[in-house]
């Protein structure tokens, strides 16, 4: 039973954002491009996982994808978790494309372009074992800790990666591609074979773990060293990207290709939200919308349906509560999936 399904990551969904009003010019922009296109690369390899272990018999397993913890000041995340009766195993999914070698003299991952030129990453075993010690050192705080975990490490199938080891001595059986993860599960399955708990007990243990999932708070420009004047929070025409829209008898129009809007300045709000500051007040979204009224801007804000503190002038509105500004932005970026995959 898959109990939490794969959405898109939210630094993935942040990054897009800020991509999408970040000026073109800057500096950092080509470094964001790079940074999107690697988390693009490993949704894409987490997507390919959870396809397969939806595959799995229902009854046996309990599925959480995008798992994210917190021991004491550590956060952590697991691509993958299922958790059965007799033990837990961690799944980290990998989408590098090229010929990828396994050095286990130093514990490294090494990747040989066809330029020749060599880049290292950290060995995916070592931060599958990490992994293990953090969920071992949380289920151990929490008084959980009574099926072993064990752990794997997918790589997305593909004729572009190639994987190698530099020689004898490198432990490949807990690697895997593509549909050989049945095959490795199956080894972890003989490896755990005593029954360690109930089946109420493992829902228990599972909705407990979902109940702690807590996403790490995430500042993207602070991380890119970014001020609120490097971004254009304007509202930007769907269909030819220009920036910005003008507002005229109650839509957005373009003044490069005349496309209309009519909530134009909800997405815009949004990033304001996520990348600023989770309140807005009226001055601040009619400066930055360069709306022509203020009592424009309260219309158009109350229509939003936010939370709200304070009266009249001092009215403050408040990001929507729960998931909503990132489902908003997640469902837009699914659509335009399915739209280029056509």
């Amino acid at each position: 039973m898959v109990l939490k399904e794969l959405t898109l990551p939210r630094r993935l969904l942040l990054s897009e954002i800020l991509k999408k009003y970040l000026k073109r010019s800057h500096q950092r922009y080509p470094d964001l491009e790079k940074d999107l296109a690697k988390r693009w690369a490993g949704y894409w390899g987490e997507a390919a996982l959870a396809h397969y272990v939806k595959e799995l018999p229902q009854e046996r397993y309990i599925i959480l994808h995008d798992l994210q913890l917190k021991l004491h000041d550590i956060h952590f995340q697991i691509d993958t978790l299922l958790i059965s009766q007799t033990h837990i195993l961690i799944i980290e999914a990998k989408n590098i494309i090229g010929v990828l070698y396994f050095d286990h003299v130093f514990k490294q991952l090494i990747r040989k372009n066809s330029d020749g030129t060599e880049e290292s990453f950290e060995d995916p075993r070592i931060q599958c074992r990490r992994l293990q010690s953090l969920l071992t050192r949380w289920l151990i705080q929490h008084k959980l800790h009574f099926l072993p975990i064990d752990y794997l490490i997918f790589f997305k199938s593909t004729h572009k990666t190639i994987l190698k080891t530099t020689g004898t001595g490198t432990d490949i059986t807990r690697i895997c591609k593509g549909r050989d993860v049945f095959n490795k599960i199956e080894d972890s399955e003989s490896r755990y074979k005593q029954v360690k708990t109930s089946t109420e007990k493992l829902s228990e243990i599972a909705h407990f773990l979902l109940s702690k999932h807590s996403p790490i708070e995430i500042d993207l420009l602070k991380e890119y060293n970014l001020q609120e004047t490097d971004l254009l929070l304007r509202v930007q025409c769907p269909s030819c990207d220009h920036i910005s829209m003008d507002y005229q008898n109650g839509k957005w129009i373009c003044p490069k290709c005349s496309t209309h809007s009519r909530d134009g300045h909800m997405e815009a709000i949004n990033a304001y939200f996520l990348l600023i500051k989770p309140t807005i007040s009226n001055h601040e979204c009619q400066t930055i919308l360069h709306i022509p009224t203020p009592n424009i801007t309260r219309k158009l804000l109350i229509s939003l349906h936010l939370p709200t503190t304070g009266h009249t002038k001092k009215r403050i509105y408040h990001q929507w509560e729960g998931n909503k500004s990132y489902s908003f932005i997640e469902e837009k970026l699914l659509k335009q999936i399915q739209i280029k995959s056509r």
